[in-house]
């Protein structure tokens, strides 16, 4: 449900108050796919095996953030991430939520015949990035240790759909401080860190904001990353 923007728990639950469910139908037209989260829904239509469409449905706006301004300030009023409204306010907003969760379902369905093993996806991070003759930015070690436990977190469903901030990060790695000299001292190093992972293209920084994403590679990444933290070697070890 992660392309609905809703963090999903190692056991594969959901926290949220909505009923969340997978619906699959075989039509004479084709087969359908669908996944809902309350009203909200993703579908996956399967044309006759000619043509695969992929569908977003926002019935529940509440869930989701637009950049605007306040409502009932003036228009040249500072912006900032508010609640998506119904209608057709938001309808730029909206169009681009759902463009982004048929990306992110059609980028999961394209891994799943990606012949490129865990080793060749994580590679490029063992190694520094150099820029000019000069090293930008150290190697990671994302399968262990603080890098490892920093792109797992990067994973969380509200991340993958509105992005996150300094302050996002640095509550999902740390929680909340004792202290303001304690919380100026993790945020200081959630932002080396995001410079780390911006020096490696798994984020982007959203234009004009202090928000980032995760790029395509981040996310492939990621996912592969959640994959094997969360695999039982029993089972990897009869596949084999």
């Amino acid at each position: 449900m992660r392309y609905l923007g809703k963090k999903v728990t190692r056991n594969g639950h959901v926290s949220c108050g909505d009923e969340v469910k997978i619906d699959l139908r075989e039509r004479p037209e084709g087969t359908r796919i669908k996944f809902w989260h309350g009203t909200n829904s993703l579908k996956i239509y399967d044309k006759e095996a000619h043509a695969l469409r992929i569908e977003t449905t926002i019935n529940q706006p509440q869930g989701y953030k637009v950049f605007r301004t306040k409502e009932g300030e003036a228009e040249n009023a500072p912006k900032s991430w508010q609640v998506m409204r119904k209608g057709v306010a938001d309808l730029d907003r909206r169009a681009e939520v759902s463009h982004a969760a048929n990306q992110r379902l059609a980028e999961s369905l394209a891994t799943v015949t990606q012949t490129a093993t865990l080793g060749e996806l994580l590679k490029p991070l063992g190694q520094p990035v150099f820029e000019q003759g000069r090293r930008k930015a150290r190697a990671l070690n994302p399968l262990t240790g603080a890098d490892g436990t920093l792109l797992r977190a990067l994973a969380q469903g509200d991340f993958l759909l509105t992005g996150f901030r300094n302050r996002d990060l640095r509550l999902a790695l740390h929680g909340q401080p004792p202290d303001t000299t304690e919380r100026h001292r993790q945020a200081a190093r959630v932002t080396r860190q995001l410079a780390l992972l911006r020096a490696h293209r798994l984020i982007v920084k959203v234009p004009h904001t202090h928000r980032y994403h995760l790029s395509a590679a981040g996310r492939r990444i990621v996912t592969a990353l959640l994959n094997a933290h969360a695999a039982d070697v029993n089972r990897l070890s009869q596949s084999a």
